[in-house]
């Protein structure tokens, strides 16, 4: 880059340099009858220990035992303007009077001495960000009787207060602490009870086990392969926090704790979405017959959920589309979910159209992105009868709005007609989501002045079929919600969704955007085209580039 002074300034300054890189800097002066000599000098740009976060970002608690505290912590915690981190330690604390500035920490081993606790290290600085945005950690979880020196993460005092905080270096010597967390207290060492009532106990079940066993034996030969795999799957929905309902008078309050500090309590909310329905099968999708006809390989429809064509002279695999039912606010099948058709899957498409006498198509992709292909374009570029199959497309009329087309077609099998809506909404940006999400709201409002809700299925599809459709099948629900509940609960119609189909809100930045088109609507904002400011967490761009990289 170029910066010109003025002839009497002596000094000024260059923005956007990096730390740690080496530039070199030439300077001539200008008159009248050109450039004098240069000057050339190299200088690298000093590495600085981090921000300070504000106090509102620090390690949460995941769980706990006696002796153990799991804790989790962001890699956007930390900004990198003053140089991008290259390592963590955590930093716990009985004692959070006592000062733990130092570079050099007691470990573990050195805080035996005390009856409460000092600050100590629990471990050599690393780095946990290589592949993911957040890290659990397990404090106490070892043994350090066999390791003679150095750092070593021993088991914390039961039932015991703590507090923790995470270290953040950008060079071995310079680094930046978070707040103290809020107080975490281990559980209390139920040993003593426990072996006290314990004999008793062992003797009642000793009786009890062996009325069960004489009675499950027989049972125990018929369990299958399938049967002893379900150990390894997630927890049961009954204790997996499923609802996390707001009331629409607080929701403005709501959405700005959630976005606080880079929307942070965002990102921990929607990571706790993460395997919601990845335990169900997808056999039908696997088959080697249906595979060329996923546009991606780990975008699969759930069986118990998919829907299915009419079989064609019994040709295995001529029942399967990528396509899955999901819930709307008028019905558990309002939606059909899928991904855009590929040029070999478009007459099972318009197959699975007419099958399911769907009155409309939502399709929220261009056709061509970044220089790749989306979708096909699966129906005609003008007013002439194009075949898909045995199913024939006329387009009747086109309406062209700034940010979306509405065109109405006709499909014909035999002699039956049918009339079909396509809503293309032709704005949504290769990256991201709509800025202003305001645009998204309206384009909703329209759909359902022509579609209001009755039984018949409605087509809905991006690329993968997963996040802008997540993204506007739950703002279509809000919003007719909105007319019937003070309450909103987008955490659980996210839930519901991810239960039908896989990775449905596919990306953090949609699932701020729901949110943020909610408070616009909220606060009469619905036509404004301003908005607050959105934040991009690395990692979570555009939904089907996660889908192609194979998230």
């Amino acid at each position: 880059q170029q910066k010109d002074f003025k002839a009497w300034e002596f000094s000024g300054s260059i923005k956007g340099l990096i730390p740690g890189k080496t530039y070199i800097f030439r300077i001539q002066a200008e008159t009248r009858v050109g450039y004098g000599p240069e000057a050339i000098w190299k200088e690298k740009m000093p590495i600085l220990a981090p921000p300070r976060p504000s106090s509102q970002v620090v390690p949460t608690e995941v769980c706990r035992s006696s002796t153990t505290i799991q804790i989790r912590f962001r890699r956007n915690y930390f900004s990198d303007v003053n140089g991008g981190v290259i390592a963590y330690t955590v930093i716990v604390a009985e004692d959070d009077t006592k000062n733990a500035s130092g570079l050099e920490m007691p470990s573990w081993r050195d805080v035996q001495a005390y009856s409460t606790w000092p600050p100590y290290q629990v471990m050599e600085p690393y780095n946990p960000f290589k592949n993911s945005s957040i890290e659990d950690l397990t404090v106490g979880e070892e043994n350090c009787e066999g390791i003679p020196a150095g750092y070593c993460n021993g088991p914390l005092k039961p039932g015991t207060t703590y507090r923790v905080k995470i270290r953040a270096f950008t060079t071995p010597d310079k680094f930046t602490d978070t707040y103290y967390s809020f107080p975490i207290t281990t559980d209390n060492d139920n040993t003593a009870l426990v072996v006290g009532l314990g004999i008793p106990v062992v003797m009642l079940i000793v009786l009890l086990l062996t009325v069960v066993l004489i009675r499950r034996r027989k049972h125990l030969a018929r369990r299958t392969t399938e049967n002893r795999a379900s150990d390894n799957m997630s927890l049961p929905d009954s204790i997996i926090e499923t609802s996390r309902p707001v009331h629409l008078e607080k929701f403005a309050e709501h959405y700005r704790l959630m976005s606080a500090d880079s929307d942070f309590r965002f990102s921990e909310e929607f990571e706790e979405l993460k395997h919601v329905g990845r335990d169900q099968p997808c056999t039908a999708a696997d088959l080697p017959c249906n595979r060329p006809k996923n546009r991606f390989t780990n975008i699969l429809p759930y069986d118990h959920s998919r829907f299915k064509l009419q079989p064609v002279d019994d040709e295995e695999g001529s029942d399967y589309i990528n396509a899955n039912y999901v819930p709307g606010y008028n019905s558990p099948r309002e939606f059909i979910v899928t991904q855009g058709p590929l040029h070999s899957t478009r007459d099972d498409f318009w197959r699975m159209c007419w099958e399911s006498n769907s009155r409309a198509i939502i399709m929220l992709t261009r056709c061509i992105e970044k220089g790749r292909e989306k979708c096909d374009h699966y129906w005609p570029y003008d007013t002439l009868r194009v075949f898909y199959g045995d199913i024939s497309v006329t387009i009747l009329n086109e309406c062209h709005y700034p940010d979306w087309s509405i065109t109405e077609m006709v499909m014909c099998r035999g002699e039956q007609n049918r009339v079909i809506r396509h809503f293309h909404f032709t704005t949504w940006p290769d990256f991201g989501v709509p800025n202003p999400p305001q645009t998204l709201v309206r384009f909703v409002r329209a759909f359902r002045e022509k579609v209001p809700g009755d039984q018949r299925p409605i087509v809905v599809h991006c690329s993968a079929g997963v996040g802008r459709s997540g993204t506007l099948i739950a703002l279509d629900r809000i919003l007719q919600q909105l007319h019937t509940s003070d309450v909103v609960d987008i955490y659980g119609i996210v839930w519901q969704m991810r239960k039908e189909r896989v990775w449905m809100v596919q990306t953090e930045q949609q699932y701020i955007c729901i949110h943020q088109c909610l408070l616009a609507v909220l606060e009469g904002n619905e036509g404004n085209g301003n908005t607050r400011e959105i934040h991009h967490n690395q990692g979570f761009e555009d939904d089907e580039g996660i889908a192609e990289s194979g998230m």
